[in-house]
């Protein structure tokens, strides 16, 4: 699965990981003849394409299992066995520990992420994907998926918190808007719930595009939710990409998912990921990843806009 988004990750090179690993992952797949380290993402461990002799090519990740990061791995392996083959993610080959490490082994994916900008050809295509993926995985086929409400709730906010102590920093519309923004970032959780398995984290980074189609990867953060949560999370990207707000909710106008959402659940869906990410943005950066708290303050100034735009506040 090739990445093109830029470095966002410190990763270790193949020739920094232990031996024991990289011969294990030899007897495992066959003789590796070549090794391409994957730049993007935002976790520290490995993200590998390795072509064995017979020219076959799989995508390897792994992390060590004292990681922090660590049950994300084992979370992802899990996602990736209860997949339906229809869902549009590469085929799990292996799963396991190889030398202290959690390695999961995928199908290799020959693609580029998507151009999300204005007018792009790509954009029908992610779009009509990630709207069929309520179809493919609903009933949700993973038992154990947390409840969206419970799951993100616990964690995806921020607004209160910049209110009980404003920054100095922060932008003067939301400063001024600060109770305004704290009373509306839990108003989504009311509908958030549902029976479909969610991908949790529709982004540029996670989508790949090849002649066959689009494809997400990276399922480590998996809810039981709403439909309309993987869709609505495609907004903020695409004003990252160079889209106004509106046009950037044009672009979902025909996906049922989007339309029948009440526009009030959307509002403080936008609300609660601005917060979430202009609190983010100000922690300090967790090790091996310079580059995380950067992107999430681009993403957070983007849902800003996007809330600005929904509300009409001065």
């Amino acid at each position: 699965m090739s990445s093109t988004t830029g470095g966002t990750a410190v990763r270790p090179a193949w020739h920094e990981l232990p031996g024991e690993l990289r011969d294990g992952l030899g007897h495992l797949l066959g003789d590796i003849v070549s090794a391409h380290v994957q730049t993007g993402g935002f976790t520290p461990g490995l993200a590998v394409r390795l072509t064995i002799r017979t020219g076959e090519k799989t995508f390897v990740k792994g992390i060590p299992t004292g990681h922090i990061l660590a049950a994300r791995y084992r979370t992802e392996a899990q996602v990736a066995h209860a997949l339906p083959d229809r869902a549009p993610a590469p085929r799990l080959r292996w799963y396991g520990q190889l030398a202290g490490w959690e390695v999961l082994a995928f199908d290799d994916l020959d693609g580029r992420h998507p151009d999300l900008s204005p007018h792009s050809p790509d954009i029908p295509r992610v779009v009509e994907t990630v709207a069929s993926l309520a179809e493919a995985l609903t009933p949700c086929p993973l038992p154990d998926a947390p409840p969206a409400a419970a799951e993100l709730g616990g964690f995806v906010h921020g607004w209160r918190a910049l209110a009980a102590a404003p920054p100095a920093d922060l932008d003067a519309w939301p400063r001024e808007n600060l109770n305004r923004l704290a009373d509306l970032e839990t108003h989504w959780l009311d509908v958030a719930d549902g029976d479909t398995l969610l991908h949790g984290d529709v982004n540029r980074a996670n989508l790949l595009v090849n002649p066959a189609g689009v494809w997400l990867v990276d399922w480590a953060q998996p809810v039981r939710g709403a439909p309309w949560i993987d869709v609505a999370d495609l907004v903020p990207h695409l004003i990252l990409a160079g889209h106004t707000p509106a046009d950037a909710e044009q672009v979902l106008a025909r996906v049922p998912t989007w339309h029948g959402t009440d526009p009030d659940t959307l509002t403080s869906y936008a609300v609660v990921f601005a917060g979430y990410w202009t609190r983010m943005s100000r922690s300090p950066a967790p090790p091996g990843v310079p580059n995380l708290r950067p992107y999430q303050a681009r993403a957070a100034h983007a849902a800003i806009r996007w809330i600005a735009h929904r509300t009409a506040w001065t």
